[in-house]
């Protein structure tokens, strides 16, 4: 919900009066862009007053999906929004395509570290995945033992990602604790 999307970025400190062109922030499972559309709106309205050039945003926003059809969505998303903010239409085009890239992000080794990093992860039991899949996430992410679900990689993936002093701001069921 699109109330819930503002608070997690709000909480996050990913808010239109600060200077986002000077952040970076991380959407790890992009899913339609329900995260990412509202923050490129925030960066361009921080770029807009901050007098810098959209096309050179490139490196504000990061994020990922494993399913190829949720990356168009949000790249068609992403750019019709940084459009309707005023930048030109091949620019939005380009930013949304450098922003969100199709990637399992478990499995990446993101070399950059993050200001912000938001969203709404997956909830999927990792028994029901594939054995060798399931090896290798557990021999990457310490939180995955016994039976586990993987948005805790997820949280743990992302707190490695963060710079000092970033914000994880995740949408998240409670069963984390007790796990």
């Amino acid at each position: 919900k699109p109330h819930i999307v503002d608070l997690i970025l709000d909480l996050a400190g990913y808010t239109s009066d600060r200077n986002l062109t000077e952040m970076r922030l991380l959407e790890p499972s992009c899913g339609n862009g329900a995260f990412l559309v509202p923050a490129a709106i925030r960066l361009a309205s921080a770029a807009k007053r901050e007098n810098v050039d959209p096309s050179d945003l490139v490196s504000c926003i990061t994020a990922v999906d494993i399913d190829l059809s949720h990356v168009e969505a949000s790249r068609i998303a992403v750019a019709e929004a940084l459009t309707a903010q005023g930048v030109r239409r091949d620019t939005a085009k380009r930013l949304a395509e450098a922003w969100i890239s199709r990637a399992d992000f478990l499995l990446t080794s993101e070399s950059q570290s993050f200001d912000v990093v938001v969203g709404n992860h997956p909830y999927i039991r990792i028994e029901h995945l594939a054995p060798k899949l399931q090896s290798e996430y557990r021999s990457r992410f310490v939180s995955l033992f016994d039976r586990a679900d993987l948005y805790v990689a997820f949280i743990e993936h992302g707190l490695r990602l963060l710079r000092d002093g970033g914000v994880l701001s995740f949408i998240c069921a409670d069963r984390w604790v007790l796990n």
